[in-house]
């Protein structure tokens, strides 16, 4: 062993020694701290090849550990004589590998089955475990000493679970795969060591099964077949399930009450796996679980790689990084009023210009540093969706792989979390409707195993995330005599393909068969345009018959910077984002229609659309009331288009957006408000609300 290897691992016995001298029988003191030291020297032998007398004590230590868990949960005065005998022992074998001599034997009245000798495992060549008492176990939470320690083991809990999910997900398709049964087993020995720190027994005990559970996979002794994966996805569930259950503890006012753990079913499923009986008894029908969804997960650092790349880092409460990023901003617009002062612009300094552009590359830099601060890659919420496209294939009796690129792409932390609700429903629709059975795949010439893809890149100084599937494709036709059946177009009326395919993100709007408990009442996809509208973002659809959906998101890449075209209406500059303006134009008399009592129509490539003057909904006072005279901005949103007349374009940038006051709260055309360069307010305009405005008789008179 390695010297600092070797220092730990002294250090360790010596604590272990320390805490059998304060033991006492029939209570548990030192019973947990043993517990956890025992967990380190597992971990310590699973780093190095260590010598086979290490290995065995630690697994010898280990199997009496868990019998008094599985018993009394304390010492008696027959276990502490016998661990004390193995202390001088113990002691022994690591004075023998400082000085690098042969170990002494184990003494043979101990009787530890071969199949054992190993770290960080329950002894599976034993008799199998009596099943568990009819009474559930509970946890009694010890607030407040704890509350901070609680906290801090359900975030790092949370990431190693999502981990396990991700990873056993992984398994599922290559059950051979060493590296990522070795990163489930340490995460699952991580939660066993700190869930057994906090005295959260109960949930140790079940997290020490499934450990058992995946180092016998590691060493080739059980098949990781399907009903095995099932068993430790139902695992990673319960223990998911509690964790959440301890945080509503701690955030309610019933912290204090013990939380009932039902394991008592699960963990006799996994004693019967690890005692050898046929894997059926894992695929046993059960409750169901409720499925909660934790955090965002951090990179996982059980990764080397991700690790090297990551650094060190720090926790920082968001809040702190929300108001260094207002702060920054601050400071972008006091620079931008300093650069632009007219006393400074009529001095002709070549000293001074040097330096306030030196200040300027300064301030950009800052300004994206710190907004590279509330980034974080999608790749956490493509990997949750893994889950899903595998439990609902499984229920709806389709083969479905789902294929994931992009995932380091960064995103704005709220728009991630924004993004997950509408990306879970169109998975599921994709899987529900897109993808067809296996049977019909076959007899159209595609393999029986349909594709979704997750992508996620960089396009013009946005984010456009795809899901993308090889199914049926959408059913033009079927889509517009639905439409027209509901009055959302007329017989006859000339409508492209991507018009009547935006048609499905109407409320109410589904061309399914029947309904199903995933699908078919014609809610989802209206909502999932809401959520995108309200990222200022929007959603495209393209679709062949027999080829497939394609759904683009296109969302900014910030919520806290917006890319605007400033316009002018009168005296006044607005804002408008550029994502949802579709292009811009100098109209010609011509162009202009108007329908008696209904309003005025503009003709933009032979589709007739709405106009809106602006200044007539701001109570402005405009240069010009004529459109030929004015310049009209064409903006989107879902399958409806209108035109904003403005007086004139006054060019384009990025902008820090401010929140409004109570004055504009209720304003439904005002999104914020910028200061410009020049001192100025600028009011954003919000196209989705001007877009809407008025629809019926908008809609009519077209």
């Amino acid at each position: 062993m390695n010297p600092a290897t070797l220092a730990r691992l002294k250090s360790i016995s010596e604590k272990i020694a320390i805490e059998f001298v304060f033991a006492e029988p029939g209570k548990d003191i030192g019973l947990l701290p043993v517990n956890c030291l025992v967990a380190d020297l597992e971990s310590l032998a699973l780093e190095e090849d260590a010598p086979e007398a290490i290995n065995r004590g630690v697994a010898q230590a280990r199997q009496w550990i868990d019998q008094i868990f599985e018993s009394s949960g304390t010492f008696s005065a027959e276990s502490l004589k016998r661990f004390g005998e193995w202390t001088v022992w113990w002691q022994s074998v690591v004075i023998a590998c400082e000085n690098q001599i042969h170990a002494p034997s184990m003494p043979a009245e101990w009787a530890l089955p071969e199949a054992a000798a190993a770290p960080g495992r329950a002894p599976v060549s034993a008799a199998p475990a009596e099943p568990a008492s009819k009474d559930e176990p509970v946890m009694e939470l010890k607030l407040p000493q704890d509350r901070e320690l609680l906290n801090e083991f359900i975030q790092e809990s949370q990431e190693h679970l999502q981990n396990i999910e991700h990873g056993v997900l992984v398994l599922e398709d290559n059950p051979t795969d060493a590296g990522t049964l070795d990163s489930i087993f340490r995460a699952f020995h991580t939660f066993k060591g700190g869930s057994g720190f906090l005295n959260l027994t109960a949930i140790q005990r079940l997290a020490h099964e499934l450990e058992s559970l995946l180092d016998q996979a590691r060493q080739h002794k059980l098949q990781l077949t399907p009903p095995v994966i099932n068993l430790i996805l139902e695992g990673g569930d319960t223990l998911k399930l509690f964790v959440a259950e301890i945080g509503a503890r701690l955030a309610g006012p019933g912290a204090s009450a013990p939380v009932v753990v039902p394991t008592r079913d699960l963990l006799h499923r996994i004693r019967a796996v690890l005692a050898g009986e046929t894997t059926a008894a894992a695929a046993a029908p059960v409750a169901e679980t409720v499925n909660i969804t934790p955090a965002a997960p951090r990179p996982d650092p059980a990764n080397n790689a991700a690790a090297a790349a990551l650094g060190t880092s720090v926790k920082v409460d968001t809040l702190k990084l929300d108001t260094l990023v207002d702060l920054v901003g601050e400071m972008v617009i006091a620079q931008s009023l300093v650069i632009q002062n007219p006393e400074l612009n009529s001095l002709q300094n070549e000293q001074l210009t040097r330096d306030l552009a030196h200040l300027g590359r300064i301030t950009r830099d800052l300004q994206r540093t710190a907004m590279s601060l509330r980034m974080v890659p999608v790749g956490a919420t493509f990997h949750k969706m893994n889950r899903l496209v595998r439990d609902l294939a499984a229920k709806v009796g389709k083969q479905v792989q789902l294929v994931t690129e992009g995932d380091d792409t960064e995103l704005d932390r709220t728009i991630v979390e924004e993004i997950s609700d509408p990306l879970i429903h169109m998975v599921r629709n994709s899987v529900d409707h897109g993808i067809e059975d296996p049977e019909t795949r076959q007899q159209r010439g595609k393999p029986p195993q349909g594709t979704i893809c997750l992508k996620a890149f960089h396009q013009g100084g946005n984010i456009v995330i795809e899901i993308k599937d090889d199914g049926k494709g959408l059913d033009r036709d079927r889509i517009l005599a639905k439409a027209i059946e509901r009055g959302l177009a007329k017989p006859g009326e000339p409508l492209s393909t991507s018009q009547i395919f935006k048609m499905i993100l109407e409320p109410g709007f589904s061309t399914a068969e029947k309904v199903t408990d995933l699908s078919g009442r014609g809610v989802g996809m209206d909502v999932v345009q809401r959520n995108i509208e309200k990222l200022r973002g929007k959603l495209e659809i393209q679709s062949g018959p027999g080829q497939g959906t394609t759904f683009s998101i296109h969302l900014p890449l910030t919520l806290a910077i917006i890319d605007g075209l400033l316009v002018g209406v009168g005296s006044h500059r607005f804002i408008v984002p550029t994502l949802l303006v579709r292009e811009s134009f100098r109209p010609t008399a011509q162009m202009i229609s108007t329908v008696q009592g209904r309003g005025e129509l503009v003709n933009v490539r032979g589709r007739l659309c709405p106009l809106l003057r602006l200044y007539h909904h701001l109570a402005v006072t405009p240069a010009s009331t004529d459109p030929a005279q004015s310049i009209v901005l064409v903006v989107e949103s879902g399958s409806d288009i209108r035109c904003v007349m403005v007086d004139k374009l006054l060019g384009k940038q990025e902008v820090v957006i401010k929140s409004l006051g109570e004055t504009f709260r209720h304003n439904p055309y005002v999104a914020g408000a910028v200061i410009l360069g020049d001192g100025g307010v600028g009011l954003i305009l919000d196209p989705q609300s001007l877009v809407h405005l008025n629809s019926q008789g908008l809609a009519a008179a077209a």
